[in-house]
């Protein structure tokens, strides 16, 4: 039973009334005129006003449809899931596999590689939303080709062949802002053309990064392995692989939809070129009082729908995006970030475990791990999504605390235990980055946004993910050299 508070009574939750007629005789109405309740038709009842009614339609159409939505929402086995995996898996792994060997390129600050990477993400994360729409999906792609390229070959100069041999760091932090620019571009764009696809798309492009994070460091530990951990060869190894994307793009993607997307996308242009309001966006006009309207129920929370003159795309992102979804995400890959570029290269340099590889291996290892995990998570989150963005947030903080605390008072005595806690860590953030994506595309969708409004907030999902890499970055430098610096080595 539902309590309806226009009414005053109890009701049942479905529309069928049973025996119920009219409280007053209509003069003039013979019998046969007189219809019974349960014989009217669903969208009449009797007694009821036409507020009422809507709110009965709102509230029965959530109850009857969300289930149905959510489950159509996680993730199945098709192309669509298919081409988007392997979008999310190939602009993340050039990204992966030059962070692998971080460590090696960056020794003793591990964390400028995050920095260069991050900084790059971010800035496109930040770009991407408002200035992607001028550039066709098609161009996107090939921009995206070219900084797979220019990630694997601008790592290995000024001498591509000079072997694992310390030298010039300035092509490898341009490489490294490559890698970074290449993922958050790649991952803005596809994720704003998920939104024309199947509900599916958003969660294969999630859980196709997370695989990055396992087949990146995978692939780095195998191919330096045999070219006698010459890291320079091991990057030009990849070049080939390049030419996987646009393949994908387009071969495996749905053709009528990426038609879809960039109609959509020249529609949302021409509209905001021919208007004085370019950058402003609201709800659709309501003429109902004021006191009617606060007994709606609340579906959209206050979530745009459509394009016009109210309030700017900035105060979207200020507003909406950034509070509700960026912060928590940015707290959880903050975090992140500090335990995995400033604890364990720290706590490698420390010899702070028994048992563990040599050199850097123990710290490719981790990253391994780490990796997995996010896969792993971010994958069960596309089968059974828990969008509590708050809660991995703190969940990440607290496992943060437990590495910077092992620093000082060792207490994770052996290297499997601590490769056990690097897999949670990544678990965390696999699972805070999946489960926003899906709450930002629900949270829309369920509002009634139009596919541009929902593009663009789709799109801005990576600035927290990207900009909490950049800060923990900065801080993971902080943390690994104030440790190598005034801690001392364990004596295992």
């Amino acid at each position: 039973m539902r309590w309806n508070l226009l009414a005053g009574r109890h009701r049942p939750s479905k529309r069928a009334y049973t025996g119920a007629r009219q409280d007053k005789d209509i003069s003039g109405m013979s019998d046969m005129d007189r219809v019974p309740a349960s014989a009217l038709p669903p969208t009449t009842q009797p007694g009821q006003t036409h507020l009422e009614k809507s709110i009965v339609d709102v509230e029965d159409g959530h109850d009857r449809n969300d289930h149905q939505n959510d489950a159509r929402s996680r993730l199945r086995f098709n192309r669509v899931t298919l081409a988007f995996f392997s979008m999310g898996l190939l602009v993340g792994l050039p990204a992966m596999i030059t962070e692998t060997a971080a460590n090696r390129i960056f020794e003793g600050f591990t964390g400028i590689y995050e920095v260069c990477n991050s900084v790059a993400a971010a800035s496109a994360s930040f770009g991407t939303p408002f200035l992607a729409r001028h550039i066709s999906y098609d161009t996107c792609t090939l921009i995206c080709t070219a900084m797979t390229v220019l990630s694997y070959l601008l790592c290995t100069l000024p001498d591509p062949l000079a072997g694992s041999l310390p030298g010039n760091k300035t092509g490898p932090v341009f490489g490294a802002m490559c890698g970074g620019f290449l993922y958050s571009f790649g991952t803005n764009v596809y994720m704003a053309a998920a939104a024309f696809f199947p509900h599916e798309a958003v969660l294969a492009l999630s859980a196709g990064s997370g695989l990055s994070v396992v087949l990146g460091p995978s692939i780095y530990i195998g191919v330096i392995d045999g070219f006698d951990q010459d890291w320079r060869r091991s990057f030009l190894v990849m070049l080939p692989t390049t030419i996987l994307l646009p393949a994908v793009w387009w071969i495996l993607v749905d053709r009528g939809c990426r038609q879809k997307a960039e109609q959509s996308r020249i529609t949302s242009l021409a509209k905001s070129l021919q208007s004085d309001a370019q950058d402003h966006v609201s709800s659709e006009p309501d003429d109902q009082p004021r006191d009617e309207r606060s007994r709606m129920p609340r579906v959209s929370k206050s979530l745009p729908k459509h394009f016009s003159s109210d309030y700017s795309r900035l105060r979207l992102l200020f507003t909406k995006v950034i509070p509700h979804y960026g912060m928590p995400l940015m707290l959880c890959t903050t975090t992140a970030t500090i335990s995995m570029m400033g604890s364990a290269p720290s706590l490698q340099s420390l010899v702070r475990f028994r048992q563990a590889p040599k050199d850097d291996l123990q710290f490719q290892l981790s990253f391994l791990c780490y990796g997995a995990a996010q896969f792993i998570f971010s994958t069960l989150a596309g089968l059974r999504p828990i969008p509590i963005v708050w809660f991995w947030s703190f969940l990440e903080v607290a496992l943060c605390v437990i590495g910077l605390v092992q620093l000082f008072k060792p207490f994770l005595t052996y290297y499997a235990v601590w490769a056990i806690f690097m897999f949670l860590i990544g678990g965390c953030v696999g699972a805070g980055v999946s489960n926003t994506n899906y709450k930002i595309a629900r949270d829309f969708r369920r509002a009634g946004s139009d596919d541009d409004v929902c593009s663009f907030a789709m799109a801005c999902a990576g600035l927290g993910n990207f900009g909490g890499d950049a800060l923990g970055g900065g801080l993971g430098i902080m943390v690994e050299r104030l440790a190598t610096r005034y801690l001392k080595k364990s004596s295992q």
